[in-house]
């Protein structure tokens, strides 16, 4: 209850100062606020060609400022409606303490295990957004809470609710496919282990580095108990047969604005992601241990190592396309981390590719040492199809990658750890929400408006 009790403080407290101090819709919240409100007027058939995600948020604001509307309150109001950010947040919380329970029984009556959900919950990426009406807190919410009933074996809710964040954010149906793998691994390995005694080619086949054997058994498996694994995923299926009658009735997967959220090849952003995991996850990831692991794999490791750095070193070489926004619009972070850093000097993208190296398979080890193969591999698909098409470097891009790989870290025995990442991600949003509120500028071409940093 303490941490729950913190969190709401934190979520209210920081709302209502930015509420105070940021009263107007700010930056996509131009599109999104103005959307939602002629949904709440009735109006639901015109469509800002600006937005590109689905209405799901909107839908959700709508119902809340209908329940309002019968007792009299506007509730569609640019802070009523950032408000549904708050009780998204709200929400995951108690999502996150009940994956971190579920994927570690152990911890379900430990405090620690709380207040490392509580600390998950503060990522100061995915935090800052509930206090604005952007898509991220609902999307992130929905993604998770799909696993979540997976991991529980409510299987049919979790392809509902999965289907539900495809109304948030499209892209989400990458997650929903990986949880629909996860499902079938879960069922084919409960098959196998009750008729571990009559039918030993049920069990599913899952060794470590047997990439090809892995999946191929996985399939076989599947086609072999499919009668048993139909009705597990009817759900995600209608949510990915969904997801292809809209892209064909839409002609593509933006909604609007495609010339600026065209789809490419950028593998980058792998590495960029990479380098943001390590720094946000090293309170709990990050030790001589781990490093020393790291090296004793000798031979091995020192193939592998020039293998990922001629890969990165290739891939930067060719990635030279900078997206026009990481360029130009100086409200966002990733505008100073690619000035300061990337452009600083033409060789910085190249000596950078240790670093990244280093970071992926310390991520990858600690990752790997608490799940199992298939389900390591099939994180690393959804990385792949959820970031490298993107163009643009944005870390909200970040947020559900992020929290579905700290999930799968159990909560340290030493207290000190979660106390110093809790630390940190505080910090970190003390010092956002004070630069969004208390340094605005001004562009010269728009000196009539304040401009903010954010993430």
């Amino acid at each position: 209850m303490l941490f729950l009790l913190l969190h709401v403080a934190n979520l209210l407290a920081t709302s209502q100062f930015i509420n105070r101090h940021v009263p107007e819709p700010y930056m996509d919240e131009i599109f999104h606020v103005p959307q939602a409100q002629q949904y709440c007027h009735g109006d639901y058939y015109t469509w800002d060609p600006k937005l590109t995600t689905p209405p799901g948020l909107y839908l959700v604001s709508n119902g809340i400022a209908w329940m309002g509307n019968m007792l009299g309150y506007d509730l569609c109001t640019v802070n009523t409606l950032r408000f549904t950010n708050i009780m998204f947040s709200t929400g995951l919380y108690f999502t996150l303490v009940s994956l971190v329970n579920t994927l570690y029984p152990a911890t379900k009556h430990d405090w620690r295990a709380k207040m490392y959900a509580l600390t998950l919950a503060w990522f100061p990426v995915g935090f800052f957004y509930n206090f604005l009406y952007y898509t991220d807190p609902g999307s992130t919410w929905l993604v998770l809470q799909s696993y979540l009933l997976v991991k529980k074996k409510r299987y049919s809710l979790a392809g509902l609710v999965g289907m539900i964040s495809l109304t948030f954010r499209q892209t989400n149906v990458i997650w929903l496919c990986l949880f629909m793998v996860v499902a079938i691994i879960d069922t084919l390995s409960h098959l196998g282990d009750s008729k571990k005694n009559e039918d030993v080619s049920a069990s599913l086949y899952n060794p470590t580095l047997q990439v090809v054997q892995s999946i191929f058994s996985l399939i076989s498996s599947t086609l072999k108990n499919i009668k048993t694994v139909l009705p597990n995923i009817l759900t995600f299926l209608l949510g990915i047969a969904s997801f292809a009658a809209f892209l064909v009735w839409n002609g593509g997967i933006v909604l609007g604005d495609r010339s600026n959220h065209a789809a490419g090849l950028h593998f980058p952003q792998l590495f960029y992601y990479s380098s943001l995991l390590s720094f946000f996850a090293a309170p709990w990831t990050l030790s001589l241990a781990s490093a020393l692991k790291l090296l004793s794999i000798k031979s091995n490791f020192l193939f592998f190592f020039f293998f990922f750095f001629l890969t990165h070193l290739i891939t930067d070489l060719l990635a030279r396309h900078e997206h026009p926004f990481l360029l130009s619009d100086n409200r966002h972070y990733t505008f100073y981390v690619w000035h300061r850093i990337y452009r600083r000097h033409w060789t910085v993208r190249y000596l950078l590719t240790p670093v990244y190296t280093v970071s992926e398979f310390l991520n990858i080890q600690a990752f790997a040492n608490h799940t199992s193969f298939l389900l390591a591999f099939g994180y690393l698909v959804a990385l792949v199809l959820s970031l490298v098409p993107s163009p643009l470097l944005e870390f909200r891009y970040f947020i559900i990658p992020f929290l579905f790989y700290m999930v799968h870290i159990p909560p340290p025995t030493q207290t000190s750890r979660t106390i110093l990442g809790l630390g940190l991600y505080l910090s970190i949003h003390l010092v956002t929400v004070y630069l969004f509120v208390y340094k605005p500028f001004v562009w010269t071409n728009q000196p009539d408006q304040l401009q903010r940093f954010l993430w």
